[in-house]
């Protein structure tokens, strides 16, 4: 008798936060072994909180996601507050639930756009997709910025944000801002119901599988911050009882812990919060939802993208009422005193509940903390429903087809890797020789342009080998030539990870150098020089060697360009250290 195995390895996930892998591995039409790998280094959040004073730790776990940041900021101050005895005010518990609105938002604009929707629509990446829905992507863009903005209403900026802390906010936001944020979340409240009309016309699979859905619950709102924890497996238990039903586990294959409730699998977030507490959604939302094919509850895990944008609709009619009843406060953060003992916050990220538990000493500071995030959650459920999805889809089906349905089974969950302890680099092995993408050395030339609408852009990060643009920039202001082309406008700054905000910084300008960081190793080069008008059809394949970012420099150019958005000249330069001879290069194109 004959046997058949097929191995499908995918080294790197793409279009998800973060890096890991997966192994599959099929045998007489069986599934044999299927690894969800997350192989991203722990990075110790927690053990970096123990000593930390309280008003240390919002800033601080805020680090650890760019795309959540404020579940991880919410999530902490309920913890320690309940450990301290802070009663805070209805306008600060108020503020917090604008607060959240924001980051759904931003997160599911993000996820549904850039991440998801390509895969429903036959596109690798929204690029391409943006060619044929131009207007659905700028609507998407266009609410992600709006939660972007709400964000930083309070939190100063969208991307990890400083403006929460324990007790409330560092200061309330005066009239102007909120009633020019009003116009806006009015205006868009009819972009998100377009948006799920048109999301329900997508030809998602039709694959109903058997899963416990777990969210908190809250009796007269949809939950944010506050709420026990439900399943439609009849648990109903208190925050602080999650540890006697939840257990965290380390696994071979992976570097983030798995979690599961009493055993097993379960699902978190925007499918598992519909299921459970639709009844608290306003009237507008259930008006709507009643209309659509899809219908909730729901088995199917790929109506999670449906899920998201009730949600978006939800965020909107939320933040309506709330900016509606603004009034300034002039105690935006309760007083308190620091006290010993043992808190607890949950909260709902974006991708599900975010459950913390804080130890703190009679001066305030963490002795021990227990993070327990949505992704650790997911990951077992990610791997059930991998199994019996591609079971559904056909196991007889080519290799390509089979890969690309596992990865979209895991993009569907919006994972979120870097949270849980970050995907595709792809190394091609043709004929046993590795393959290399070789890049011209072409240095365009920036000439007879006026330099006031003229700027040279730093990318980059606090995290190592990730800041060469930023290093860039500080040596060309030190360098005399850059002092002069300055005196006659030209424009020096540095952005941290921009993402898709880069054409808001861009917005000014007409010609552009942006510099970012390479590795080397990926590009067999010290550096990559793009002309973004002249090699557009060249950039996606060249965008996961030129930034370690999610939503990179090359994506971000790219997606501009299909938007027709790009000014007069733009160039990338990458590079993979600092040097004279690159600091010449720079300056010989002015």
């Amino acid at each position: 008798m004959s046997t058949e195995t097929i191995k499908i390895n995918v080294p790197v996930l793409v279009r998800v936060e973060g890096e890991g892998a997966l192994e599959l591995t099929i045998k007489n039409k069986k599934i044999t072994d299927l690894k969800l790998r997350i192989y991203e280094p722990p990075r110790y959040f927690e053990k970096f909180l123990e000593g930390r004073n309280y008003y240390d730790v919002p800033d601080t776990v805020a680090r650890i996601c760019g795309i959540c940041p404020v579940a991880y900021q919410m999530s902490a101050s309920h913890a320690i507050e309940s450990i301290f005895g802070v009663k805070i005010t209805p306008w600060v518990r108020a503020m917090r639930r604008l607060f959240y609105c924001g980051e759904w938002l931003q997160s599911h604009s993000l996820h549904i756009h850039l991440l998801a929707a390509p895969d429903f629509l036959g596109f690798n990446s929204v690029i391409t997709m943006s060619e044929k829905y131009i207007d659905e992507v700028r609507r998407g863009f266009k609410l992600q910025t709006l939660g972007n903005d709400l964000i930083a209403l309070f939190g100063a900026r969208s991307v990890h944000p400083v403006g929460a802390k324990i007790g409330g906010f560092s200061k309330a936001p005066n009239q102007k801002k909120i009633d020019e944020l009003l116009q806006r979340v009015v205006d868009a409240k009819q972009d998100s119901v377009d948006l799920i009309k048109w999301l329900d016309t997508l030809d998602l699979p039709e694959d109903d599988q058997d899963f416990v859905s777990v969210a908190l619950h809250h009796e007269n709102e949809y939950a944010f911050n506050e709420g026990r924890l439900i399943s439609d497996d009849d648990l109903d238990i208190a925050i602080d009882q999650f540890e006697k039903h939840f257990k965290e586990m380390h696994i071979d294959h992976s570097t983030a812990l798995h979690c599961l409730l009493d055993g097993k699998p379960y699902l978190v977030g925007p499918l598992a919060r519909l299921n459970l507490n639709k009844d608290q959604l306003p009237d507008e939302v259930k008006k709507v939802m009643q209309e659509l094919k899809t219908q909730f509850p729901s088995k199917n895990m790929f109506h999670s993208i449906i899920a998201r944008a009730i949600e978006i609709y939800f965020c909107l009619i939320e933040a309506e009422q709330l900016l509606t009843t603004y009034k300034i406060t002039d105690q935006p953060c309760m007083e308190f005193e620091p006290k010993a003992g043992t808190g607890y916050g949950c909260t709902e990220a974006p991708r599900g509940f975010l459950w913390h538990r804080y130890d703190m000493d009679n001066k305030g500071c963490v002795t021990k903390a227990v993070i327990v995030p949505p992704t650790s959650q997911n990951q077992p459920r990610i791997e059930e429903d991998l199994k019996t999805s591609l079971i559904n889809f056909g196991l007889d089906k080519p290799k390509d087809d089979l890969q690309l349905h596992a990865e979209k089974v895991i993009r569907n969950y919006d994972p979120c890797i870097s949270c849980a302890t970050h995907f595709l680099n792809l190394k091609l092995i043709r004929n046993g020789v590795a393959e290399q993408n070789k890049q011209k050395e072409t240095l365009p030339a920036f000439t007879n342009i006026d330099l006031s609408r003229t700027a040279i852009i730093g990318i980059g990060s606090p995290h190592k080998d990730d800041d060469a643009g930023w290093k860039m920039v500080d040596q060309l202001l030190k360098n005399k030539n850059v002092t002069a082309l300055k005196q006659k406008g030209l424009s020096l700054f540095k952005l941290d990870r921009p993402g898709i905000t880069l054409a808001e910084h861009i917005k000014p300008y007409e010609h552009v150098l942006i510099i970012d960081a390479i590795n080397e190793n990926q590009t067999n080069s010290s550096f990559i020089c793009i002309d973004a008008h002249h090699n557009a059809s060249h950039l996606i394949s060249t965008s996961k060697q030129i930034s370690s970012h999610e939503i990179g420099v090359i994506e971000s150019v790219a997606l501009l360009e299909s938007l027709q958005v790009l000014p007069k000249q733009l160039v990338i330069f990458g590079i993979s250290d600092i040097n004279n001879k690159l600091i010449e290069k720079i300056i010989n194109m002015f």
